[in-house]
């Protein structure tokens, strides 16, 4: 009997060891991963949140009076399903999607389990609003006022509409995807090039209509409104880093056109609708940013900055990418994560740990900003799934092809099991 006694203890304590060893070893196979772990729900039960009324988009920004910076880590206590009810005290969380996606029944669960907001992909960007044949065949009338049509996004507006969404409309003013025909005497594609007088004419038109559309059509659909997009490039820009390169709004307008874009937005923009300039790298050009952004910051025709942060691992999220989100808000800007995927060059265990340990850090940081009394209030993923993104091949989202959460989305929603350290 004393035998049997001593031999069963001594296999407790193998059973102990091994399981010990277990939860506190790390997988390092370079192996890509073909499957992922099943949803689940996540139960955080950390320090209790504290009692605030986050700050909506829609309303006047507050005074910042940023705390010290070792500020508690912020921890939210909750049983939660999802993204957005996770984070539903501190900022919204969006996802860009294209009209396929929009429409496709096997997504809209996880949509509207995560997030609360959408940006058009493409289908609010001038090449999609902006008619060649309605604005040829309307001359001379349409000389100066340009023809549009809103069909492309209609599935994108039904979606929110349907579910109680709100819409990023991307974007007014950009050097890329705006036809060159809009910029032409004729609307052709071999068109001379219209003076300055005349292409600030067409802005403000076509800012207009597309603003009083939404206003009129589908008030308080649209929470914000990327004004300009990437005007600031110093390899291709002027000696002040103003793009030029292949940008007619550059060769038409001149370097001022970013602002003369945020002067015709106010005008015409209800309060409901923020401004914001949106750009990516901003770690490294934030100094810039502020810099040619002062004059409409100062006449108070902008309202906040987007940051895309369409990041990498070797992006460090704490540092110089956490340095241009602070300079931002101390600079008074309200701030929105945009374009949110952090890629990676392979598939492997490694990989996915290090892209958790990014996405958690990076809200974590996000959460201590805002818990700070900085403005921070919108996060936006640039996509679903890694199939569905435009860096397909760098599995840069929170969901695999297959629909299944990844580390990072687990990361994201702050799970103890993951380090807060990249």
């Amino acid at each position: 009997m004393r035998t049997e006694n001593k031999f069963l203890t001594i296999l407790a304590v193998l059973s102990l060891t091994v399981s010990s060893f277990g939860a506190c070893s790390f997988t390092t196979s370079s192996k890509p991963v073909e499957s992922t772990p099943t949803p689940r729900i996540i139960t955080a039960t950390p320090t209790p949140k504290p009692t605030k009324t986050p700050t909506p988009t829609n309303t006047p920004k507050p005074t910042n009076t940023p705390k010290p910076t070792s500020t508690p880590t912020p921890e939210v206590k909750m049983d939660v399903s999802g993204l957005a009810e996770y984070y539903k005290d501190y900022f919204p969380i969006g996802v860009a999607a294209s009209a396929s996606t929009i429409s496709a029944v096997r997504y809209k669960q996880l949509i509207l389990d995560n997030f609360t907001q959408i940006t058009p992909e493409n289908e609010t960007k001038p090449d999609a609003i902006l008619s060649a044949d309605a604005s040829r065949n309307g001359l001379p009338g349409t000389y100066t006022h340009a023809a549009v049509n809103f069909d492309r996004c209609k599935n994108a507006v039904k979606f929110c509409v349907d579910n109680g969404m709100q819409m990023r409309l991307h974007t007014l003013v950009w050097h890329s995807q705006t036809p060159y025909w809009f910029f032409t005497e004729d609307y052709t594609r071999n068109g001379k090039l219209v003076s300055r007088e005349v292409m600030l004419q067409r802005m403000e038109n076509y800012i207009k209509d597309v603003i009083e559309y939404f206003d009129t059509n589908y008030p308080g659909l649209i929470y914000a409104i990327d004004v300009c997009n990437e005007a600031f490039d110093s390899g291709n820009g002027d000696e002040n880093g103003i793009r030029k390169v292949d940008n007619q709004w550059y060769e038409t307008v001149g370097p001022d056109y970013y602002y003369q874009a945020f002067v015709f937005a106010r005008k015409y923009a209800p309060d409901y609708m923020k401004l914001f300039y949106n750009d990516y790298g901003c770690s490294g050009k934030y100094t810039q940013m502020i810099k040619h952004l002062a004059q409409a910051k100062e006449e108070g025709l902008i309202d906040g900055i987007g940051m895309q942060s369409h990041l990498s691992l070797s992006d460090r999220v704490s540092g110089s990418y956490y340095l241009a989100m602070k300079a931002f808000l101390e600079a008074g800007y309200e701030l929105q994560v945009t374009e949110l995927d952090i890629g990676m060059d392979s598939l492997t265990d490694n990989n996915l740990a290090l892209q958790a340990r990014k996405y958690k850090v990076l809200f974590n940081n996000l959460l201590k900003l805002k818990d700070g009394g900085y403005n921070v209030s919108s996060v936006t993923l640039w996509g679903i799934s890694d199939n569905l993104s435009w860096r397909s091949g760098k599995y840069p989202l929170l969901f695999d092809r297959s629909l299944n959460p990844k580390k990072a989305y687990y990361g994201a929603l702050q799970d103890p099991s993951i380090p807060t350290i990249e």
